[in-house]
């Protein structure tokens, strides 16, 4: 197992620096403070990297905010835009690469084309091929908060060696309780602390097929009382790094039911859109009135879920009222 020094001097670089500023302030040009690091990028970089090599820096205080996402309600963590979402780019920009090379290829979010498009091609393209009879499926209950300080830091010094680099990672870990829903390094190490996880599954229990989403997992088979009998070692293997599983695991017959992961349902006939999602987006079609940017952003990701499954009917049917608004983009379909 590799371990990466002498990074510090990369993260500190004053290039690194104003790349870091590019990428953070992309969709948030209208930012005050984005506003403020624009005027003047030499003075405002300058200061991030002084801050970091004499080690004054410390992660600000969160504007902690509840939101509804469906119909759940999460706690989302925000910080300043200077200097800490520039800090946190600067980090991840020389670490991020190190993290995605030991990750399984099978795990998603926030890896670059790793997205949930990628998870729906390599999930249908499995059970095409190994028509897999079952599939376990289980979440994590309140994954990033659940994450245990302590066991995270350790399993960063899994990957790096580098004293002044693991400064700047406690710092930012040890900001709060958990992970915080926000942070831009909290999707990194989001899929670092079930890393080991992944790979014990890849190389010791060797399923048919396994994939997980964050905290979303899913395991295929064609024993349902082996894919049990594994759920109960999945219990034990997450309660010694501190988590636990939703009461809600199934394993589903893939042929009859199909299973329902990153947006749709797989089968082995057919790969369909989600319920929720086909009614979500029925319902923005019914509300849309008019040709913002917010409501065409909205209506291009629809067009990103529906794209890929054999949803054009459902696609044209609710949008031919909005042809007017958005003629362009709905001129060619899906």
């Amino acid at each position: 197992m590799k371990r990466h020094g002498n990074l510090w001097s990369q993260i500190t670089d004053l290039d690194n620096i104003k790349a870091a500023h590019s990428m953070a302030r992309r969709g948030k040009a209208y930012y005050t403070e984005v506003k403020m690091v624009d005027a003047d990028l030499d003075k405002y970089a300058k200061e991030v990297q002084a801050m970091l090599i004499s080690k004054s820096f410390t992660t600000s205080q969160y504007e902690v905010q509840q939101r509804f996402d469906g119909r759940k309600v999460r706690t989302i963590y925000k910080l300043p835009y200077f200097p800490d979402r520039i800090v946190q780019h600067a980090l991840l920009n020389v670490i991020g690469p190190i993290l995605t090379n030991c990750f399984i290829r099978d795990s998603f979010q926030s890896i670059l084309g790793r997205g949930t498009s990628d998870a729906m091609r390599r999930v249908r393209k499995l059970i095409a091929e190994k028509q897999p009879r079952f599939a376990l499926k289980v979440n994590v209950e309140k994954y990033y908060p659940s994450v245990n300080n302590e066991l995270m830091k350790a399993e960063i010094r899994r990957k790096i060696k580098c004293k002044d680099t693991l400064w700047l990672i406690d710092d930012v870990i040890d900001s709060t309780k958990g992970l915080p829903i926000g942070n831009y390094t909290s999707q990194h190490l989001g899929n670092l602390y079930l890393n080991q996880f992944d790979w014990w599954v890849k190389q010791k229990v060797k399923p048919i097929g396994y994939f997980r989403y964050c905290d979303d997992i899913v395991v295929m088979g064609n024993s349902r009382n082996d894919l049990v009998q594994f759920c109960r070692q999945v219990v034990a293997k997450l309660e010694a790094i501190k988590l636990k599983i939703k009461p809600n695991w199934c394993v589903y017959d893939v042929a009859k039911t199909g299973v329902n992961f990153v947006g749709y349902v797989f089968s082995h006939k057919a790969t369909k859109l989600r319920q929720s999602i086909a009614d979500n987006f029925k319902s923005s079609c019914k509300k849309i009135k008019s040709a913002t940017d917010s409501n065409r952003s909205k209506l291009m990701a629809y067009k990103g879920w529906c794209r890929p499954v054999n949803a054009k009917a459902l696609w044209r049917h609710n949008t031919k009222c909005l042809a007017p608004l958005f003629h362009k983009q709905l001129r060619h379909g899906i």
